[in-house]
């Protein structure tokens, strides 16, 4: 055998052995972040017993007695499958990607901290009913157990990024629910393209390539548009990178139903709803 064959057998033969101990390293560090959905978990913050239990394609269903045990263990199963995904769409909404991504996600923290995500989720907060700050402060609990539980074990995104998750509160979970409002609007792209072309082509000539405006509706557009400083797209393109960047893009926004049962509504009759 040549000795040019005898280097190249032994540069193959060195690949697949990394190959296989890279590819076996790998995995441990998925499969050991993984959580565990058998056992017990004891807590003193839950006022009666609580089961969880999960179908074949580990959906959890929750069994609890009473609406603060059960949004408690809607945020400790929240946390076991979606505990990076949480952390990341608060910190979208704060306007603090970068701390983590660096100078690439700047534009996107400018833009949420511009438009004031986290401020509205603070003044929704303090408007809270008793009732539901007792629930978000629940499930906050629940997420925060979790946390605490996991040892620094937590999903191998944490330990790429080298960072770890921060303790949960009700001010996150509204954060959350005005990302969701932030993604699922999409009328001010309708605004702001409309104004550029008014700004550009003028009133009459928009009214005119637009022609499925009702007819009898109202146009709000400033008599002194024209003389308005221009509007930029800037806030578009940002959005479309975001968007982008946290694969948001495509079909894939969906909508939610659920049932009540005949048991539980006061007409006695199952109830079918749709947002």
């Amino acid at each position: 055998m040549k000795k040019w064959q005898k280097i190249l057998i032994g540069v193959i033969f060195s690949v697949i052995i990394l190959i296989i101990i890279g590819g076996f390293i790998f995995y441990r560090m998925l499969t050991a972040t993984l959580p565990d959905y058998s056992g017990r978990v004891a807590s003193e913050q839950i006022k009666n017993d609580i089961k969880i239990y999960r179908d074949s394609t580990a959906i959890p269903y929750i069994i609890a007695d009473n609406d603060d045990d059960a949004a408690f263990a809607l945020g400790y199963v929240h946390a076991q499958d979606r505990l990076f995904s949480m952390d990341l769409a608060v910190r979208a909404g704060e306007g603090r990607l970068s701390e983590i991504f660096g100078r690439e996600t700047v534009p996107f923290d400018k833009m949420f901290r511009t438009i004031g995500i986290k401020h509205t989720a603070e003044k929704i907060l303090k408007r809270l009913d008793p009732v539901t700050l007792n629930l978000l402060k629940a499930y906050s609990r629940g997420v925060n157990l979790y946390i605490e539980n996991a040892g620094g074990k937590y999903p191998v995104e944490f330990a790429v990024l080298n960072y770890t998750p921060e303790k949960w509160t009700p001010l996150g979970s509204l954060i959350i629910g005005r990302m969701m409002a932030w993604e699922l609007n999409l009328s001010w792209w309708t605004d702001i393209t409309n104004t550029m072309l008014v700004q550009k082509l003028g009133a009459d000539k928009v009214k005119e390539i637009l022609p499925q405006y009702p007819e009898n509706a109202p146009y709000i557009i400033p008599s002194n548009i024209s003389y308005m400083r221009k509007v930029s797209a800037g806030i578009m393109e940002t959005d479309k990178a975001f968007r982008k960047f946290m694969g948001l893009t495509g079909t894939h926004i969906g909508s939610n139903s659920w049932v009540v049962n005949d048991k539980m509504s006061a007409s006695g009759k199952p109830i079918i709803a749709n947002d």
